[in-house]
C-alpha cells in the first residue's frame, strides 16, 4: 500500500475536511471582530469532490477522517457525503466536529449513513457564558444534542477550549460529565489562529486544568499517548475519559500523524503554517487520480518539524490559577 510519510519519519494517516467555512456562532476565541469573508460562490469542494478526495487518499494508508468547518452541519449535502466516504473509501473511523446546535435532528440520519463519531464543542455549562463566549443563545439545543447523541450509543468527545474566564466550578462541572457519561471531555488550549482575534492573555496553560481535575478524579493512563492529540485518560471510578490537548505548552508536533484539506479544497500540511498544495482546481478540472494522490503527497513532503512552540513553548508567566479562580465571581470574558 502506499503510505503517506513525511521528511521526518512520521506516517501520516489522518485527514481532516473542511467542509465549509460559514458558521452560525461568533466565538470569541475564533471569529476575529471584522468578521470572516465568505467564500465565494461556487469555491466549496462538491460532495462528489469530496468524496472522491477521501476516496484516493484512503488508498494511501489515511484510515481516519474528520468532517470539520466552518459548521459542518450547515451543509445541505452533509448525509451524502458520509454516506459516499463510507461507500467508496477504507476509511476506519469517520467523524465530525460540530458545534451541535442542528445536531439532535441529524443524529438518526448520521448513524444510518454511517457516521461513526461526533466531537461537540462545548465550552461552557453556563448558559449566559456560552452565549458570551458563542454569540448566540444555543446552550439548550447543543446539551440537548450531546444528551441525545450519548443515548444513541454514539461514541462523543466534548471539545472545550479553556480561555480565561473559565471558572473552577466549571472544570468540575465537566470533570462531573466525564465521571457520569461514557464520554471523552478534552480540554484545549486556546490557539493563534484567529487572525486579530488573537489575545495570548486569555490562554490557560494546560497544565493548570490538568491539576485542578486531579484534585479531584483519579486519572488512569491506558498506554503511551502515541500518535493522539490528547493525552487522553479514564476517569477512575467513572465511565468516561479526560483528554488534555496543550499545542502551546506541550507541543505534540513529534508525533503528528494528520494533514488538513479547505473547504476550497487546498492542502495545508500544518494547522499552524500558512503553506498550502491547492487541489481543488484540480478536482474541478479533470484531474485524475494519480494527480490528486501527488498533491497529497507533495503536502505530506512540505509537512514542518513543527510550529514555533515545539521549540519554544508558550511563555507562561502571564498565566495562572488567578486567570479561573477569580473568574468564579467576576465572569471575565473568554
Amino acid at each position: 500500500m502506499d503510505r503517506l510519510t513525511d521528511t521526518y519519519g512520521r506516517v501520516v494517516d489522518y485527514l481532516r475536511v473542511s467542509l465549509t467555512d460559514t458558521c452560525n456562532f461568533r466565538c470569541t476565541y475564533c471569529v476575529p471582530p471584522e468578521g470572516v469573508a465568505p467564500s465565494l460562490p461556487g469555491s466549496m469542494m462538491s460532495a462528489n469532490e469530496v468524496v472522491r478526495l477521501v476516496r484516493v487518499a484512503s488508498g494511501m494508508g489515511i484510515r481516519r477522517v474528520r468532517l470539520t468547518g466552518g459548521e459542518p452541519l450547515l451543509r445541505p449535502d452533509l448525509l451524502e457525503i458520509v454516506a459516499g466516504i463510507k461507500r467508496s473509501a477504507r476509511i476506519e473511523d469517520l467523524s465530525i466536529t460540530t458545534n451541535g446546535s442542528r445536531l439532535a435532528p441529524l443524529l438518526a440520519p448520521l448513524r444510518q449513513a454511517g457516521l461513526d463519531r461526533i466531537n461537540i464543542s462545548l465550552d461552557a455549562l453556563d448558559r449566559q457564558r456560552f452565549q458570551d463566549l458563542c454569540g448566540v443563545d444555543a446552550y439548550p439545543q447543543v446539551r440537548g444534542a450531546f444528551e441525545d447523541a450519548v443515548s444513541m450509543g454514539f461514541p462523543v468527545k466534548l471539545n472545550v477550549v479553556a480561555v480565561r474566564g473559565l471558572s473552577y466550578d466549571e472544570v468540575l462541572g465537566f470533570t462531573r460529565i466525564a465521571r457520569e457519561y461514557p464520554v471523552e471531555v478534552r480540554f484545549l488550549e486556546f490557539m493563534p489562529l484567529c487572525g486579530s482575534s488573537w489575545r495570548p492573555e486569555l490562554v490557560i496553560p494546560i497544565d493548570i486544568i490538568r491539576r485542578i481535575v486531579k484534585e479531584h478524579v483519579e486519572l488512569v493512563a491506558d498506554g503511551p499517548r502515541g500518535a493522539e492529540v490528547a493525552e487522553s485518560c479514564r476517569v477512575g471510578g467513572g465511565l468516561g475519559r479526560i483528554g488534555f490537548i496543550g499545542s502551546l505548552t506541550e507541543s505534540f508536533c513529534d508525533s503528528c500523524s494528520r494533514v488538513r484539506v479547505t473547504s476550497e479544497g487546498q492542502v495545508r500540511p500544518c494547522l499552524f503554517s500558512d503553506v498550502e498544495v491547492p487541489l481543488g482546481e484540480a478536482l474541478r478540472h479533470g484531474a485524475g487520480d494519480a494527480g490528486i494522490a501527488d498533491a497529497l503527497r507533495l503536502a505530506v513532503r512540505l509537512k514542518p518539524a513543527g510550529n514555533l512552540y515545539r521549540e519554544r513553548p508558550f511563555d507562561r508567566s502571564g498565566a495562572s490559577e488567578s486567570h479561573i479562580v477569580s473568574a468564579v465571581m467576576k465572569k471575565i470574558g473568554g
